[in-house]
């Protein structure tokens, strides 16, 4: 029978068929649409369908970008425009499975990284996923950390930044607003705004003004992204230190689209994290393993 993971992201809806051995045989998406539950569900379904084409579903597994409730169900997902909507209870009427799971989407990955990547044999570790929004979960002795009333955790939401930047959630300040790739994008949006070196350049000539572009152009040298760039890397330490300061993880992993800038990202955090620790070090720092399959992969575990 087969595995089917779907992953909803604040961005994008991943779905995939899953192996015995955590790999993706068959893969396909759709845009996330914001606040409509019918669309979203009723997208999730249809995709499940031609997933499975005609087989049995054994498993499917659904994250979600936010706190799910002991029965299945959204809480809060704020990035999504969702909040209290029965998503097990959805899925179980819309796609004949054996088994349904709803994960929040940082725990899915937290999952997968500890059955295949970074955090395979880890006792006690971080995950921090740089998407849309900023998820986490904590790993405490081997396994993922569900919140002592079952919610999970969301690391993205501790604040940082006293009286900030509003968060999608209604407060100010979250570690989110400025580590996410929303705060990557914002700042590139405010050098096109200003006309600011190579990113408005890019801009003018047709390329989005995202976080993949202010991370290119800080990549190429130029001075403008650079400085954007390094901003955001010290508002990330600052956030990374401080959880160190509390669990003192064996291994922080870094997930999400915004790792994918890889040791460009790694290396100035392995510089600075540790000297912003009340410790002076830090477990390692390492780019998640699973990458942008993770949520798939660790939704059917």
């Amino acid at each position: 029978m087969l595995s089917l993971g779907i992953d909803i992201g604040g961005t994008a809806v991943k779905a995939g068929v899953v192996d015995d051995e955590y790999r993706i045989v068959k893969k396909m998406s759709m845009k996330t649409p914001f606040g409509d539950s019918e669309k979203l569900f009723g997208g999730i379904a249809k995709m499940a369908a031609k997933l499975a084409d005609g087989e049995p579903i054994g498993t499917i597994g659904v994250t979600v970008p936010g706190s799910v409730s002991s029965d299945g169900g959204i809480l809060d997902a704020w990035n999504i425009g969702l909040r209290n909507i029965p998503v097990k209870r959805i899925i179980e009427a819309s796609v004949k499975a054996d088994r349904v799971v709803v994960k929040n989407d940082a725990d899915a990955a937290g999952d997968a990284e500890l059955a295949i990547g970074s955090l395979k044999g880890v006792n006690t570790g971080l995950l921090i996923t740089l998407g849309t929004g900023v998820g986490g979960c904590l790993i405490l002795n081997g396994a993922v950390f569900h919140g002592g009333l079952n919610r999970g955790t969301e690391l993205g939401h501790a604040m940082i930044d006293r009286g900030g930047i509003k968060c999608g959630c209604g407060h100010h300040g979250c570690i989110e607003t400025l580590c996410s790739a929303t705060a990557l994008k914002r700042l590139a949006e405010i050098a096109v705004d200003e006309g600011r070196g190579m990113i408005a350049q890019k801009a003018a000539a047709g390329e989005k003004a995202d976080a993949k572009l202010l991370i290119d152009c800080a990549k190429a040298g130029d001075k403008f992204a650079s400085r954007l760039f390094e901003e955001y890397v010290d508002s990330l330490a600052d956030a990374i230190a401080s959880f160190v300061n509390v669990f003192d993880p064996e291994v922080i992993a870094l997930g999400g689209g915004v790792s994918e800038a890889g040791d460009f990202l790694l290396d100035p955090l392995r510089r600075k994290v540790p000297g912003k620790c009340f410790f002076g070090s830090c477990g390692s720092i390492v780019k998640a393993a699973a990458g942008n399959d993770a949520g798939v992969i660790g939704s059917v575990i």
